[in-house]
């Protein structure tokens, strides 16, 4: 038996119609070194079948408990189907990128089916016409909710499924069978015995645990605080939101994007000495979200920002399912002239983005804020979230867009012989942060793709055609840097020439 933490639960909490809490992965392939003998579908179900036993998440299902008195349990599904979960699908001609996309967005749009185990995987094939790949190229889109794992956890698990070589026996054998007790959840009168022993362990808990850290509590409460009156002011004199990615979340969403060369952004660092990946795609994003707010006079005078997600999993425990992620707020320094300035700004700024060992990171973040706190309190917080005074809201407004970046394998990597050509993740939308990128370093290739609200963009391609300018501009930078001709060399002054002529006639009498 085994129940769901609170970070855990609270993203079950937060499940709505309109605001569904799953992850995707979305994986290319390129096939066209198999000849005459592609990968089939029952190839691809086989090989999942064995892998499913890394993780026992994936046949199990949540139990909730009654009137959400205390986080729900991880149960064996007794009726487990690999069919219903595992699924085939194929474009339709011509089969490019953009019809790609819009499949993408209407599988990402749709709820898990809550009473089965939380995940889906799709095999699409007859992605014929994408740019940089051959014909006969499929793809792998995964999705998963985000109370079994996050992002990073999914992409470790999914890796798991590539071999280093092309050769098909390396799956075979590198296939490992994890046995595990089986998961029943207690009953009912169990659950409200539990429930209410959990619940008054965690308030006495979250009490001692707010006295002994006041001060950082108290500023995080003024600045909520403050957030939510703001909003409220606006709400009632009708003055409009300070973006369009504020507004109330629908049932559907829109996703695009590109893959970029890794050296371009290389490049880049180069350029800001101690820059890291994380820098240098805060500022693209921020760019391109930049000129997609001026096409549509939208901009304002005050800088963007950005919730960058974190993995503050440690070392060694990438294979624990759950979340272990931290939101830091950057300030994306939009009115500074892009690219280098953008860049040396947010670097000196924010020097360790990525460091769980920063304090600013991992005190009362995510999941320290929700440790603690009863089961019925953060079920009904979760109610609330999509309102538009609630303090989730107040916590995502904080950021004009998100940023997950997940990080891949540098070297080439196989499913059943077909060679990955690049990966992407898609991250929920909440209320208050209507647009988040995801950025994937596989190989030489970057992976920057974005997904929003369909009523908050209905125009994604515009979004792309921005993203792909910012790149195209950062280019045109670097190229220009190379072409600058360097200083000349100084030539020796007059009464230099005439001492070392003394200094030779001298050496030479001697």
């Amino acid at each position: 038996m085994y129940q769901v933490d609170s970070e855990d639960a609270n993203f079950l909490f937060l499940e709505r119609a309109e605001s569904p809490t799953h992850i995707s992965l979305m994986y290319l392939y390129d096939q066209s070194s198999l000849g005459d003998k592609p990968v089939r579908f029952t190839h691809i179900r086989e090989h999942l079948r064995n892998w499913l036993n890394s993780a026992p998440v994936f046949s199990q299902k949540i139990q909730r408990t009654p009137a959400d008195l205390d986080y729900p349990y991880w149960v064996d599904d007794k009726k487990f189907d690999l069919d219903f979960h595992v699924r085939h699908l194929a474009l339709p001609k011509p089969g490019d990128w953009r019809q790609f996309c819009i499949q993408v967005s209407r599988l990402h749009s749709r709820p898990l089916d809550m009473s089965r185990p939380l995940w889906e995987l799709y095999v699409i094939e007859g992605l014929d016409k994408v740019a940089g790949m051959p014909a006969n190229s499929f793809a792998i889109f995964f999705k998963i909710h985000h109370c079994a794992m996050d992002e990073f956890t999914a992409q470790e698990l999914l890796q798991s499924l590539h071999a280093l070589t092309p050769n098909t026996r390396q799956h075979e054998s590198s296939a490992q069978h994890i046995a595990h007790l089986p998961a029943i959840a207690p009953g009912t009168v169990e659950m409200l015995l539990r429930g209410v022993v959990n619940n008054s362990v965690r308030s006495l808990r979250l009490a001692l645990q707010s006295a002994s850290n006041i001060r950082t509590l108290s500023k995080i409460i003024t600045r909520l605080s403050i957030r939510v009156a703001q909003s409220a002011v606006e709400a009632d004199e009708g003055k409009s939101l300070p973006s369009r990615f504020s507004q109330p979340l629908s049932t559907a969403r829109v996703f695009e994007g590109a893959f970029y060369p890794r050296k371009l952004f290389d490049a880049y660092l180069a350029e800001v000495p101690g820059a890291t990946l994380s820098h240098a795609l805060l500022a693209v994003c921020g760019e391109a979200m930049r000129r997609y707010l001026e096409r549509h006079d939208e901009i304002g005078d005050s800088s963007l920002q950005a919730l960058l997600e974190v993995n503050v999993r440690n070392a060694g425990a990438h294979a624990l399912v759950g979340n272990r992620i931290a939101i830091n707020q950057v300030e994306l320094h939009t009115p500074i002239i892009f690219p280098i300035g953008r860049l040396q700004a947010i670097y000196a700024a924010n020097r360790e983005l990525q460091s769980i060992e920063n304090a600013e990171l991992t005190s009362f973040k995510l999941r320290s804020l929700y440790e603690n706190v009863p089961a019925p309190l953060l079920a009904w917080l979760g109610k609330l979230a999509n309102r538009k005074i609630s303090l989730n809201r107040a916590v995502m407004s904080g950021g004009n867009l998100g940023l997950a970046e997940l990080k891949g394998s540098d070297k080439p990597l196989y499913l059943l012989g077909a060679r990955l050509d690049g990966f992407t993740g898609i991250s929920p939308l909440y209320s208050g942060c209507g647009l988040n990128f995801s950025a994937s370093t596989h190989v030489d290739k970057i992976g920057l793709t974005f997904t929003s609200d369909r009523n908050m963009m209905p125009d994604p391609e515009v979004m792309r055609q921005c993203l792909d300018e910012t790149v195209g501009e950062l280019e045109s930078y670097l190229k220009s840097r190379k072409r600058r001709p360097r200083p000349a060399a100084r030539k020796p002054a007059a009464t230099d020439s005439k001492r070392d002529r003394a200094r030779t006639k001298m050496a030479a009498t001697a």
